[in-house]
């Protein structure tokens, strides 16, 4: 039997417990359970708001409050000065990589066949180890476009990702972790990242 961790709550507090599951048995476990909901790769807000609502309706049927239950969203942004220059960071091999990890289903609505098969649910398929370079090269290759620019990826400037981001405040977001890819393209973008998050940050009124 694993070892449990050994960590204790802050005195005198409950640790609060967050579900990160976007599919059906998940929203509703994060309904009857779950103190905040902390999904990602959610595509746009009417997705947001179909799958909250599914919360809200197990946490109803559970007895409990469903606005108890903080919605959250980790979402991948790529931001620069110009949408121009976040545009053609698209075409980077790392975001071109972002975009393999989308589902097969994602990529049939593109019009396209994932080439890691008709079943492949991404990140949670994804096993790095199974795959070698060059395998990974020609999948990166030919990720379709669109599906990076309009999948669940945020790009563009600090106006514009926030912007996204009050999309999905409308109906019901009220906490967000933004992860960016940028930095990891070069020097200049993880810097500029840095100064973007704050610009977003105060573009949606954020306290912090």
């Amino acid at each position: 039997m694993a070892r449990l961790i050994d960590l204790k709550a802050p005195k005198g507090k409950t640790p609060e417990v967050w579900i990160g599951g976007r599919g059906p048995r998940m929203l509703r476990l994060t309904g009857e359970f779950g103190d905040g909901w902390y999904p990602n790769m959610i595509a746009s807000p009417e997705e947001y708001a179909a799958k909250l609502e599914t919360i809200h309706a197990a946490a109803q049927e559970a007895g409990r409050d469903p606005q108890a239950i903080t919605p959250s969203l980790e979402q991948y942004v790529v931001v620069a000065p110009t949408e121009h220059e976040a545009r053609a960071m698209l075409d980077t091999k790392l975001v071109r990589f972002f975009g393999l990890l989308l589902p097969a289903d994602a990529w049939r609505r593109a019009g396209s066949e994932h080439p890691f098969g008709e079943t492949f649910r991404g990140f949670v398929d994804f096993v790095p180890e199974q795959y070698d370079r060059k395998t990974l090269e020609d999948a990166i290759a030919v990720v379709p476009s669109e599906l990076v620019a309009e999948g669940p990826l945020m790009w563009g400037t600090p106006e514009q990702v926030a912007n996204k981001l009050k999309t999905f405040g409308e109906v019901g977001l009220r906490h967000v972790v933004i992860v960016l890819l940028s930095p990891a393209i070069s020097k200049r973008a993880a810097l500029y990242g840095l100064r973007a998050t704050r610009r977003i940050a105060r573009l949606l009124g954020s306290r912090r």
